[in-house]
């Protein structure tokens, strides 16, 4: 059997260990918990960044679709032009014909 003066240098050297593992935990704690507010920032961050994209996107888009608006009002305003001038071309050959047929 163990003596009580063995006993109690047995339970100082178990309370010493766990003092020291409370000690490294509380350690390894501060240092997950610094960690974890640097990814919380960066994860803000990358939210704040995130959402500046998406609305520089959608100004794009809207520039891209005006652009395209723009292009097919362009489209239509030359197919008007060109039958304008389909009717008068078509106006003038009666017109060099009878020159035509005078001389």
């Amino acid at each position: 059997m163990a003596s009580p003066t063995e006993i109690i240098n047995d339970i100082q050297v178990r309370l010493e260990r766990l003092m020291m593992a409370h000690q490294l935990l509380l350690d390894k704690n501060k240092k997950l918990e610094s960690e974890n507010q640097s990814l919380a920032d960066s994860l803000e961050e990358a939210k704040s960044q995130q959402e500046s994209l998406k609305n520089k996107l959608d100004t794009i888009r809207q520039d891209t679709l005006k652009e395209t608006k723009g292009v097919d009002q362009w489209k239509a305003d030359t197919r008007k032009e060109i039958r304008y001038l389909m009717k008068e071309v078509e106006k003038c050959i009666p017109q060099v014909e009878a020159m035509l047929e005078h001389k």
